[in-house]
């Protein structure tokens, strides 16, 4: 509303774009995971949103086809960061042993909200805000913020793509015999090491 310079029932209308693009995203990310994996989907997930995120930061006052480049680019930025949302929730189940899915998830969702603190914190650091939790991002200060934000998603990206465990077309069982295998060597690994 302030960086657009429009009224609130306008941006409100605006974010209908943004909220049918994520939806559309979700449709579409329910189908990549199977399509071309959960890695390479949550891949796509990352690195789509952090390039969008950070490329609107960088045009917050340009206009596409007399309309905000910035509005336009966050929609698209939405399909990937919201429709990954479709992808975040069933992999963050899949990649846990089947003794540890419960403890694991719980702690997921813990650094979900250790999440929520730092990057609050971390954008009032970077733009130098006193406020640490609603930072005001001063006009010339937009591609900076927008950077760090695209940067969260870019890093989601590699973590998904380089780290992440393939669990597309195994059942849960499949998945917990993989990962106690790997446990197992891990262990006879650590012994021998011993």
């Amino acid at each position: 509303m302030l960086l657009l310079k429009v009224t609130p029932q306008e941006a409100a209308k605006m974010m209908i774009l943004l909220s049918v693009t994520g939806f559309l995203g979700r449709i579409s990310f329910s189908y990549f995971s199977e399509l071309l994996g959960r890695r390479v989907a949550g891949g796509l997930l990352g690195f789509g949103a952090g390039a969008l995120t950070i490329i609107a930061g960088y045009h917050y006052d340009a206009t596409l086809f007399g309309m905000s480049a910035f509005w336009l680019l966050l929609a698209a930025a939405f399909f990937f960061a919201d429709g990954g949302f479709a992808i975040v929730g069933p992999y963050a189940a899949e990649v846990w042993p089947s003794h540890l899915r419960t403890t694991g998830m719980g702690s997921a969702y813990g650094f979900g909200g250790i999440g929520k603190i730092i990057g609050p914190v971390g954008l009032a650091l970077i733009v130098g805000s006193n406020n640490y939790l609603k930072p005001d991002v001063p006009l010339t200060q937009i591609p900076t913020a927008f950077v760090y934000l695209g940067c969260w998603f870019l890093m989601a990206g590699a973590v998904y793509l380089f780290f992440g465990l393939e669990t597309r077309g195994k059942s849960i069982e499949q998945i917990d015999k993989e990962l106690n295998a790997t446990a197992d060597v891990a262990a006879s690994a650590t012994i021998r090491r011993a």
